[in-house]
């Protein structure tokens, strides 16, 4: 009857546990049922030379229990645990006593066919419940959510088949629920499953305890994690106000500057979201479980493994960022790359070129090159750029110095304070070096101020007959190799005027 009776542990006349076990088994299971209402008899006998109770149904010897069954560190005697063994055996004939009686078999048909019904009225309701449940809960995240967040990308599909299966999986763990708890009422009916129901019950029973257990004592954690967290965030909210009032200039802290209050930010939050998470870590619940001490090895794993070249990046980075060197929108040259500056951040810096290029290029990469800023003096005193000529020996240098001045002062993008300067560089064999330097208005303006400058000192050195030398001489021409003004524009180039009043024709 799957009921436990008495529990051998001694030889007995040479009979190890188990067989006696056997034995007692095979005695009960063919007992007639007359004997099954009968009183259990417990007979004080000596057996084997040891102390012990034998236990007797009418005429029916059913087994003996002798001191040697007793369990190690029991406190209870042989007689207590007889009477103990006793009322098993009467439970047991009780049990087998209701198994045969058919009235008792007809009840727990029945009461089982009711808890089918209840069952299947039960996993219909669940399945309306859970279409129900889950068209509110699509009409609600399309109303409330899809309609803010859902509008560069649809990702609509997706969240409602999340939703769905968020919504499934609840369904068919509630169908499980009721679908154990309808097996143990149902062997619940039967004597003979009675005790495998009293077990599935415990068994679940058990579960429930541990888990309300689990949740009471992680109570108090999860209280300390939340005031972790309310304390953090509002210290951050501090912070970030602080910052912004930093970077947009209202506030003035010594040794902090605008361009590096973005980045100081975000070091301080990571900083503080890092000791938050460090303090509430063991009042988190199941901190202490192999979970998460697997968790915790594999993180550091991989932050061992793979953060050699990220922290180098990432040193290199706060360089970049708090020697100031550069920022957002200044023109700079990096080694061999010259273009404006679109994005500086921990890893790498941005550069779009002349050629509408985009540059990327390593922080470790730009810490180890020679950065060169056009903008950031510029907003001072203003970007200075320069160009070399060579002119022979036959023309003044007073002469050069004028018309290099001249060119300078057509350029449009050229600043008429400070004016513009030349210095000779140098004297070669057949000819000497001079630099014009002049001061841009516009920074972001470099390219476009050189060619013009170019164009303007060839117009100057045409006008004035002069030759131009650069960039090598192998011989003095017969006559200065120039362009006369009147042959500047030979087509299909047009003179300014002419490509004003020139229409496109209408076909």
């Amino acid at each position: 009857m799957d009921r436990p009776v008495a529990t051998f542990r001694g030889v007995l006349a040479g009979a190890s546990p188990e067989v006696r076990a056997a034995r007692a088994r095979a005695v009960l299971d063919n007992l007639p049922a007359s004997a099954l209402g009968a009183p259990v008899d417990m007979l004080h006998v000596p057996v084997g030379g040891v102390s012990g109770i034998a236990f007797r149904v009418q005429d029916h010897f059913l087994f003996a229990l002798t001191a040697d069954d007793l369990a190690p560190g029991d406190p209870r005697g042989l007689d207590e645990t007889g009477e103990d063994v006793r009322q098993n055996l009467q439970a047991v004939f009780a049990a087998r006593r209701a198994q045969l009686h058919w009235p008792t078999i007809l009840r727990g048909v029945a009461l089982s066919a009711l808890a089918t019904g209840v069952l299947a009225l039960l996993v219909i309701g669940v399945g309306r419940m859970r279409t129900r449940l889950a068209m509110r809960l699509q009409a609600v995240f399309e109303k409330h959510v899809l309609q803010r967040t859902a509008r560069t990308f649809d990702w609509t599909g997706s969240a409602m088949q999340l939703v769905h299966q968020i919504v499934q999986i609840g369904a068919v763990c509630l169908v499980l629920m009721f679908a154990y708890l309808y097996l143990i009422f149902t062997l619940m009916q039967f004597p003979a499953s009675q005790p495998t129901a009293t077990r599935l019950f415990e068994f679940l029973w058990g579960l429930v305890d541990r888990f309300g257990l689990a949740v009471a004592d992680a109570i108090p954690g999860v209280m300390t994690v939340v005031v972790i967290f309310l304390l953090t965030r509002a210290l951050q909210s501090l912070v970030n106000n602080v910052f912004d009032a930093v970077q947009g200039g209202r506030l003035n802290i010594p040794g902090m500057h605008p361009e590096t209050a973005g980045a100081t930010r975000r070091l301080m939050s990571v900083m503080i979201w890092g000791l938050a998470i460090t303090f509430a870590y063991p009042h988190m619940p199941g901190a202490q479980s192999d979970v998460f001490k697997g968790l915790s090895v594999l993180l550091g794993l991989m932050v061992t493994l793979g953060s050699s070249g990220i922290v180098n990046q990432l040193m290199s980075g706060m360089v970049v960022i708090y020697s100031r060197s550069l920022k957002k929108g200044d023109l700079v040259s990096i080694g061999d790359a010259t273009g404006v500056v679109v994005g500086v951040d921990a890893l790498s810096v941005k550069l779009v070129n002349l050629a509408q290029e985009e540059l990327t290029i390593p922080n470790a990469v730009v810490v180890a090159s020679t950065v060169r800023n056009f903008t950031k003096q510029g907003r001072q005193r203003g970007v200075a750029i320069s160009t070399m000529v060579t002119i022979g020996y036959d023309t003044p240098w007073r002469q050069v110095y004028a018309m290099l001045i001249e060119a300078a002062e057509r350029t449009p993008q050229v600043a008429q304070q400070p004016a513009p300067y030349v210095l000779q560089r140098g004297l070669s064999d057949f000819y000497a070096e001079y630099e014009i330097f002049a001061t841009l208005r516009d920074p972001a303006t470099r390219f476009a101020a050189i060619s013009a400058l170019h164009e303007n000192i060839q117009d100057a050195f045409n006008r004035y007959g002069v030759q131009i030398m650069s960039p090598h001489f192998r011989d003095q021409p017969e006559s200065p190799l120039t362009i006369p003004p009147e042959h500047w524009y030979p087509a299909p180039a047009q003179a300014p005027g002419e490509a004003n009043a020139t229409t496109p024709s209408q076909s």
